[in-house]
């Protein structure tokens, strides 16, 4: 499993290639799995993973065999590609690498395009009902996009990956918007009206009925396990979806309960606003840019702490100036680290430049020192916060073993 997941990551040194073709290419040497089921389709800037976790939590309370491909992973590679939770084995990986190597070699495709293939792959051949589709990166050109799904979900659009995908939030939205398809429904959530606009504009070029998220109720008395305000709008877009998933499988009420009730557990997913009961609370999440990380503020305010510190690392294309403003607003001290990925902006950088914001910092250099010396500060009664990036909570999870 070493030797493929080393030849997998290394596919990194193409870099991020923007287009179908690739995609294309590797899914027909392995006879175009993506067309053997059913899917459903999620972009968003932030709430694509919640989201997605939660339609495939519901479809998977109401029975059916539910694929779901989502990334990055946390802790290891094969959270990516799951069936109703259940985790990709390592020989499947293995398996299925080793049947798309001679392709990836000959187009010299990245990793999402090959982690892509594999998943579809994967899906087919065991079969599914249904896969819940995350977008990696935007939406028009990703590898995600070949698909044709029953529904397509847009859950928020923000200054996110600018370099990529554009500076405006009106050019981030076009590009999120390309997951539309002609006569396919989509759901959106909550927009900016510049955002709106332009997904408004796509939907009706191609004859696409829209579904607005905050108009759609909740089951009565239902408890959405994943907390945060923002959770009940991802909640809303996974009942859309559900709705217009529902005229080709029987979801009933009480699907949609037990999914939202028990997202994690029947989805895999983690470190959304996720509570770790210890002394100090530790409290993990993966937000990772400026609205994400808003967001997070926002929620741990509404808590009833005194004492915040947050272990923070950023990587280098986000805009860790904005997210510095943001986290000042919490008041908390921060210690300032870095996960052990090439990306991640050095934390000597990274606190320099927040103690020339005048936040409260601490430097540790490396993630077990920062959540060693986040738990001192903490103290018993204290929150101790992990955030900023997937690869920080994920090394935090490894080392607490949580």
């Amino acid at each position: 499993m070493q030797e493929t997941l080393s030849y997998l990551y290394s596919l990194h040194k193409f870099g991020m290639k923007f287009g179908l073709r690739n995609i294309r290419s590797l899914l027909r040497f392995v006879d175009n799995p993506h067309t053997m089921f059913k899917s459903i389709h999620v972009a968003g800037t932030n709430g694509k993973g919640s989201t997605s976790s939660m339609i495939a939590a519901i479809l998977t309370a109401a029975g059916y065999k539910v694929g779901l491909y989502t990334s990055p992973h946390l802790v290891t590679f094969n959270e990516r590609i799951r069936i109703n939770g259940k985790m990709i084995s390592d020989a499947d990986v293995v398996k299925y690498t080793k049947k798309l190597r001679p392709q990836i070699h000959r187009l010299k495709a990245t990793f999402f395009e090959a982690t892509t293939a594999m998943a579809f792959k994967y899906f087919a051949d065991q079969k599914i009902d249904v896969a819940v589709i995350e977008t990696g990166l935007g939406g028009r050109l990703d590898s995600t996009n070949v698909i044709t799904p029953l529904v397509s979900v847009i859950t928020s659009i923000g200054k996110d990956h600018t370099e990529h995908l554009g500076k405006t939030v009106a050019s981030i939205a076009a590009e999120k918007a390309g997951i539309i398809k002609d006569h396919i429904p989509v759901v959106i959530g909550m927009l900016s009206n510049s955002a709106r606009s332009v997904v408004l504009n796509r939907a009706k070029e191609v004859h696409s009925t829209v579904l607005y998220a905050n108009r759609v109720h909740l089951p009565k008395n239902v408890t959405v396990q994943l907390k945060g305000k923002h959770q009940t709008m991802n909640a809303r877009c996974a009942v859309a979806a559900s709705i217009v998933a529902s005229k080709h499988f029987l979801i009933g009420d009480n699907a949609i309960r037990k999914g939202l009730e028990l997202t994690s557990q029947l989805s895999g997913l983690r470190a959304r606003f996720e509570f770790i009961n210890s002394k100090p609370a530790i409290l993990l999440d993966v937000a990772h840019n400026p609205d994400g990380i808003k967001t997070l503020v926002r929620e741990i305010r509404r808590l009833s702490f005194k004492k915040h510190v947050v272990v923070f690392a950023v990587m280098k294309d986000k805009d860790y100036r904005s997210i510095g403003r943001e986290l000042k607003k919490l008041k908390a001290e921060l210690v300032i680290t870095q996960p052990n990925v090439e990306r991640a902006l050095p934390a000597k950088e990274l606190f320099k430049i927040y103690a020339a914001q005048n936040l409260n910092v601490h430097f540790a250099e490396s993630v077990p020192s920062a959540l060693s010396l986040g738990r001192k500060l903490a103290g018993k009664h204290g929150l101790l916060t992990v955030t900023g990036s997937h690869y920080l909570v994920g090394e935090a999870i490894t080392k607490l073993k949580i």
